[in-house]
Parts: structure tokens; sequence; C-alpha cells
């Protein structure tokens, strides 16, 4: 069993005897912040997760205040993709809470010992999308989704997603229990999953969710993040600025990825957070949508003609019967041979439509040497100054246009007959962090 924590030198923290009631049996894990222990209560005998916080941290209130937010964000959810928390406890020299123990492992080490099949692909993301929306619908938002944060537990003879780790979630409302905020310009989560509003130190929302679910759903397809970089600032550069690679069109398996798929990785991507799907709930209808084969294997059309045939033999059969029954009386009714069977021969296609005369979009920025990438795809097409050769279609064609330092532009063009345009990029102004961030362990910025 693993949980979603920084891997640490577990001999750092000598693990304590017990935790209240619960005798505490090993050590699961360590952060940066605190460790998590399998323990067991010394009476009713119950497995649990004890996460405790580090002791050298418990004199700094902001900290025990963030911790104890976890807790009641959790438990107010209260979901079944959501590990719950049984108790939290603070007394002199402790402060831990209590959670349900979990056994299995996270995504990350799921992908790192096997591809994903598609099937289980689409379950795991719809179980997290499933356990977003539910925290959303809540005003509350994770913001540090990633593979280590999705524990893939056995439940009832079947694998079941649980999202771990709420300790930077942020409440977006102030009714209800009072909760412990981060100020703008706090960068929180881990540095690869980030949004670009969350990597530039600005206002987060649940599209910011959305954003890190599109990092997960590419990495699953991928085997890595859409962006990497040893250099923090560099990677939130890239977030901020840089359009991500293609989605690849087949899976780790081999398996064909659905277009539908690939154009929702794409959308849930998108650097800015108007041109996500706006809510988790949209996301999942277009999971549900999509054209999965579920193991439950195709079944076998019938050919076009099958009906009209079938309905033809029996109406030529019927006429007969219909004659004799009318012909009564001393006339003998005549005998009817039975009607040769009448086998319909399949329609002759017609012959190919002429292939439509090829267009040219002309895409030219001042300055030049910018990106442009299909958003329905992905793809990425070239950089400015660009020709791009296309069949003419009664259609739009919808493409983003980046370059670094630059406020990315996206634009719908029509395929129906060729144009050239002429597009000034203005320069972007990211501004300077307000305050000093977290420090970084392993590549997490980790508030616990």
């Amino acid at each position: 069993m693993s949980l979603s924590l920084v891997p640490q030198d577990t001999a750092t923290v000598r693990a304590p005897d017990a935790f209240g009631a619960y005798v505490v049996e090993e050590r699961l894990g360590e952060g940066t912040m605190g460790c998590v222990y399998r323990a067991r209560h010394q009476t009713l005998g119950r497995r649990v997760a004890v996460k405790s916080l580090h002791q050298a941290l418990l004199g700094d209130p902001a900290l025990v205040r963030r911790f104890l937010q976890e807790a009641r964000l959790v438990n107010t959810i209260n979901h079944p993709h959501i590990v719950e928390v049984h108790d939290f406890v603070e007394e002199p020299g402790q402060v831990y809470a209590v959670m349900e123990l979990l056994e299995g492992e996270t995504l990350t080490a799921r992908l790192a010992s096997q591809p994903l099949s598609l099937e289980t692909l689409v379950r795991i993301a719809t179980e997290v999308a499933e356990a977003l929306a539910a925290a959303h619908a809540l005003k509350v938002v994770h913001r540090d989704l990633k593979p280590d944060n999705v524990f893939l537990a056995t439940r009832d003879g079947r694998e079941w997603v649980k999202v771990l780790d709420f300790g930077v979630a942020k409440l977006l409302v102030q009714d209800g229990p009072r909760v412990v905020e981060t100020q703008n310009g706090d960068v929180l989560g881990t540095p690869r999953y980030m949004a670009p509003e969350q990597a530039a130190g600005l206002e987060c929302d649940t599209r910011t969710d959305v954003y890190a679910f599109g990092t997960v759903l590419f990495e699953m397809l991928a085997g890595r993040p859409p962006f990497e970089a040893t250099v923090f600032g560099q990677l939130a550069a890239d977030i901020i600025t840089r359009p991500p690679p293609p989605v690849p069109t087949l899976t780790r398996t081999g398996e064909p990825v659905p277009e539908a798929l690939r154009r929702l990785v794409v959308a849930c991507l998108a650097k800015n957070a108007d041109h996500r799907p706006q809510t988790m709930q949209d996301v999942l209808r277009q999971l549900s949508n999509l054209d999965v084969d579920l193991g439950l294997g195709p079944s076998v059309p019938r050919p076009r003609w099958y009906l009209p045939v079938a309905l033809l033999t029996a109406v030529t059969i019927g006429a007969g019967v219909v004659f004799a029954v009318r012909s009564g009386g001393t006339r003998p009714a005549p005998v009817v041979e039975p009607s040769a069977p009448v086998v319909a021969q399949p329609p002759t296609p017609p012959p190919p439509a002429p292939a439509p005369a090829p267009v040219t979009l002309g895409i030219e920025t001042t300055p030049a040497g910018a990106t442009v990438t299909d958003e329905g795809t992905g793809e990425v097409l070239g950089t400015t100054p660009l020709a791009l050769k296309r069949e003419a279609r009664a259609q739009t064609m919808k493409v983003r246009i980046e370059l670094k330092g630059h406020e990315p532009v996206t634009r719908e063009f029509s395929t129906a007959e060729s144009l050239r345009v002429e597009l000034p990029l203005k320069r972007l102004a990211i501004a300077a962090p307000k305050k000093e961030t977290k420090a970084v362990t392993d590549g997490v910025i980790d508030p616990f």
C-alpha cells in the first residue's frame, strides 16, 4: 500500500506507540509536514490510517488550522470516491486525523507498472470526475489533483477510486464552517499538474481542477504529464505560454483513442479557463458519451436488404392463400405453385464524388514564429507565417495561436474558401510573485 505523500527517509521520524486509543502498527509514508501510519483501535480492533502533523510544526497555528480544514472539507463532501475521515484530534503533543485504511496502490504506481486499457482508463477518469463534481457542488476546489492523489483501492471485489489529500483545497464561499483560505499570490499544489492561473499565482476556481483532470487524463494516455522541467520557473512559463503536446492517437496498450476523448483532453488543457469545460458535470457528460467497448462484444448487423426480402416473401405467399379462399363454390380453387424465392440484389453503389478543390488558409502574426494548434485535435500545425492546405468543406476550423511572452489567441475560420489573416500579438504581462512560495521538495510544494 502507498499513499499520496512525498517520498522521504522514513527513518527521520520515530513512530509513536499510539495515537489516543489507536495503537500504531507501521508507518505507511512520510511527507515534509506529516506522516501516515497504519493503526488499530486497541478495544474494537478496527484498523485505520492515522495522518499526523510533525511535532516540530505543532507550534504553527496556521498549519494546524489548515490540517483541520482538510478533515472538515472531506467530511462535508462525504462521497464514496473520496477518502473518509472518521475523526480529528488536537491534544498536547499530537494533532492527527483518523481516516479509512485503503488497500491498493496509487495511480502513479499503476502507471509505472503497467499501461491502462481504454476501458480501465475511462472508468478511473469517470470516478475521479464524480468525486470532483461532488466537491465542486459544495464550492470546494481540490487544487492538487495528480496521480499520487488518485488511489486505486480494492472494495467489494472490484477496484474503486479514492481521491486523496484535500490539504490545499479552497472553499470558494464564506458561509458555513469557517476554513483557512490562502491569499492570491500563494502557489500551492504540485507544479507539473498546475493550471496556468495557478502557476501564475492568480485566483483559482473549479476550472483549475478541470485543467488538472486533463493533465491526469493525458498522463494515463501518454505515460507522462504534458509539461516537464527540472526548474519550477521554466515549468511555470511552459504551462502558462506553451501549447500542450498532441494527445496520443493510441493508448499505451495499442488501442485507438476515441476522437471525442482526445478533444476532451485538449479542451481541459486550454490555457484560458473560459475555453475549458466549465463544470465537472460537463466532463462527466462527455465521458458518458464515449463509444468505448466495455467487453460486451459487437452485435452482428443484418444486411440492409434483409427486411424488404422477408416482407416480400410473406406478401407473395399471403396473396396465394387469399385467392384460394375467395374462389370457393363449385369451381375448385386453383393450385398456386410456391413462388420462387426472391433474392434482392444489393444496390449498386453510386460513383464516388469528385474530390473537393483544396483551399489555403494563410496565417501571419506580428511578431512571427507563433505556434498554431488545431484546438479540435491538439495537432500542432506549424509556426507563423503559415500556409495550410485543406479540402474545401462547409465547416469551420478552430485554431490556437501562441507565442512565448505573448497572450494566446483563438480564432475560428471557415474552410469553404481560401483566406489570409494577419494577427498582431499582445505581449503577456506576468506579475511577479507577491511573496515567497513554499519550499519545493522533490518537485512538490507541500503545505503539510
